[in-house]
């Protein structure tokens, strides 16, 4: 049984006094009965000085009746059990006792009283008795002595009956000291207490109300605490809402913010039959701001963004920031779709309006998706992921553009989760292949290695292009295992062909940004170890794309990737940012020119202009060139008139796969192979 606190005082309270009382009673009456008894004692002893005075004569005049009379007068006084004279032999010279007393009817033995002589030794025995004997002597002669024994009944007995009523006084002082302990108790104590747990629990009910204070004591101040720490926990419950509901950046509502009022105004627009607008609004090119001005300005043009979104806005809209430069507005009881182009227009012309930046002005542009309730979906999840991908269709567009979610938009959707889930499966069904395309060397035309490309051979739609499902195993990071089946396949194809024979050199692999933060070193050094490669004959190939994601996270990766042997290339050169930055940040072994800039040569001056220029600087800063996509002998003249290293492209071969990539192989076996540079294998695929 569960005891409350005031029962367990009460109690305790009663233990003790109770405990206390009672050891106090019983030394009490222990040391009142241990007077008694001595005063039984003295009047024993009283008694028997007196005969042992008074028996002499009666002895020597054997005047046995007066002996008796002596003892039947001390027998018959109270608490004198027996008084009895006996010779120097101890032979009973009376026979007189008091026959009425318990003690000697105790001894009576079948209605029979033993015999004096018998009978004395028996009641001195009692530990109820006292026994007390007085030398009866004449003139220094011994005539006998004066045995008599004092009874502790009545004594025992009143001091039961005294105990009792000391028990029953002490008794009602106990009840009336605890319950006048239990009322203070109770009112100083218990009342407060109760009053605190009262406040905990509306605590926990999110009410934080204070407690009154009514006192200076111990339970004054504890109530002052809980007062204290109520309040602190208000203000950090408040604290952690606000962090939990409102992004920190702008105090703009978050995500979490945002899908709980969506959901509300969901409902309501269900119940009032009204349009409600959902708008996912991207910025443009943000990634520029923060790689060029920092991400303390980007920080600072996302608040300055907020800010003016929200000016544009009705005190009914919502508008959150989901995250990085997205922002999602709520446009409830919007009427009709014109005023939503009205709002959208607004936005637009608020984002786009420049913005001073120290120490620079910047003008910057978003792109706008539009989902509307109840016709693009009647769940917050639904709205917001189709305003997102009318969003994505609005950047394929002009700057600063609006896209109406559409029907057709939900097909090309369907489409791409199918393509995701059989992109899944691609691995285990053995639906992915690599295909081979020779490289060159650009002053000999001989053959001195092969790009790695990845095909996907769908089995209900046939060959899909790698532009279409490397984006999307990107962001689904299935990229991850992708990218790592590859790099497997290749090394165990350099490995077979090798063993045969048939290639000595490098091997290049083109590197997702998100390989780059999957442990990319642990991954190339277990392949390595298992196909037993050595570690020089490595080369990745990194994409600018790459190295504008955490730059302390890829230089730490690329040194790790140089400390084993690996070399580095940078692919696709020329059509990333601040590529320039990136040579001078970062070390590379080979610079790969793309495609757009090979298209075409010779014809096009600044497309020359800008190849002479890049073989230049590539060979002052001693980096070896590779030209991508060399599909006529004008272009292959121009580049090895110009000194570029490596050539690829449709002039020389096309890509194969690994059987006849076999075959071209055995062909090319006879020629002087010399000094060859990386067989050069990428995840992603060329665009040929």
């Amino acid at each position: 049984m569960k005891l409350r606190l005031g029962t367990k005082f009460i109690l305790i309270v009663v233990g003790i006094l109770s405990i206390t009382l009672a050891a106090n009673s019983v030394l009490f009456l222990r040391s009142q009965n241990s007077l008694l008894e001595s005063q039984l004692v003295e009047q024993g002893k009283a008694l028997g000085h007196f005969v042992s005075l008074v028996s002499p004569a009666a002895i020597l005049g054997y005047d046995f009746l007066l002996l008796n009379e002596y003892a039947r007068e001390v027998s018959l006084q109270r608490d004198v059990v027996y008084g009895v004279i006996v010779d120097p032999d101890g032979r009973p010279l009376t026979n007189f006792i008091n026959r009425d007393n318990h003690q000697i009817t105790d001894l009576i033995v079948e209605g029979q009283y033993p015999h004096m002589a018998e009978l004395l030794p028996l009641l001195q025995r009692d530990p109820e008795l006292i026994a007390l004997e007085f030398p009866i002597t004449n003139d220094g002669a011994v005539l006998g002595a004066f045995k008599v024994g004092l009874s502790r009944s009545e004594l025992i007995a009143r001091f039961q009956q005294q105990l009792l009523v000391q028990f029953a006084t002490y008794g009602l002082i106990i009840l009336f000291l605890s319950g006048a302990i239990f009322l203070v108790f109770r009112y100083n104590v218990l009342f407060p207490v109760q009053r605190l747990i009262r406040a905990s629990r509306n605590v926990e009910k999110g009410e934080y109300l204070q407690v009154m204070v009514d006192s200076d004591d111990e339970m004054g101040e504890l109530t002052k605490t809980f007062n204290s720490m109520v309040g602190s926990i208000h203000q950090e419950r408040a604290k952690l809402h606000h962090q939990a509901n409102y992004d920190v950046l702008t105090a703009l509502p978050n995500r979490m913010m945002a899908v709980e009022r969506l959901t509300y105004e969901i409902n309501r627009s269900r119940r009032d039959q009204e349009l409600l607008a959902v708008l996912f609004i991207d910025l443009d090119d943000f990634k520029v701001v923060n790689d060029t001005l920092g991400h303390a300005t980007g920080d600072q043009l996302l608040v300055e963004i907020g800010a003016r979104l929200k000016s544009k806005l009705r005190d009914v809209d919502t508008i959150a920031r989901l995250g990085g430069d997205e922002f999602l507005v709520l446009l409830p009881r919007i009427g009709s779709a014109s005023r939503i182009e009205q709002v959208t227009e607004r936005l637009i012309a608020a984002v786009s309006k420049p913005l001073q930046l120290l120490p620079r002005e910047v003008m910057v542009h978003c792109s706008i998706g539009v989902a509307l309730y109840p016709n693009d979906g009647d769940t917050a999840d639904s709205l917001m992921a189709n305003a997102d991908n009318a969003m994505y269709q609005a950047k394929t567009q002009r700057r600063s553009s609006v896209c109406f979610f559409t029907s057709e938009m939900n097909s090309r959707i369907q489409e791409r989760l199918q393509m995701e889930q059989d992109l899944h499966l691609a691995l285990d069904r053995g639906e992915l292949e690599l295909y081979f395309q020779p490289l060159v060397r650009a002053a000999t035309g001989e053959h001195c290695g092969a790009e790695a490309l990845l095909r996907w051979n769908h089995p209900q739609k046939g060959f899909i292009s790698p532009e279409v499902f490397i984006p999307l195993a990107e962001t689904t990071g299935q990229i991850i295992v992708i990218g790592e089946w590859v790099i497997r396949q290749a090394a165990k194809h350099w490995s077979k062909w090798n063993k045969r024979g048939l290639v000595s050199g490098h091997i290049a692999v083109n590197i997702s940004r998100v390989q780059f933060q999957e442990r990319l070193a642990w991954v190339v050094g277990e392949v390595v170890a298992h196909y037993r490669l050595p570690r020089s004959a490595l080369e990745l190939e990194i994409t600018e794309g790459v190295l504008l994601e955490d730059h302390e996270l890829i230089a730490k990766e690329m040194k790790d990737l140089r400390d084993m042997g690996v070399k580095l290339s940078l692919d696709d050169f020329g059509t990333g940012f601040s590529s320039l930055s990136y040579l001078k940040r970062f070390r590379f072994d080979l610079l790969k020119i793309d495609r757009s800039f090979v298209s075409d040569l010779p014809h096009d001056t600044d497309d020359a202009s800008l190849v002479r220029a890049i073989i230049a600087m590539a060979h002052s800063l001693d980096l070896k060139v590779v030209a991508e996509g060399i599909e006529t002998q004008d272009q292959y003249d121009f580049l090895r008139e110009l000194g570029c290293d490596f050539g690829q492209g449709y002039l020389f071969a096309k890509p194969m796969c690994g059987r006849d990539y076999e075959r071209y192989l055995q062909r090319v076996q006879g020629r002087d192979e010399g000094d060859q540079p990386p067989l050069s294998m990428t995840v992603f695929p060329s665009r040929h």
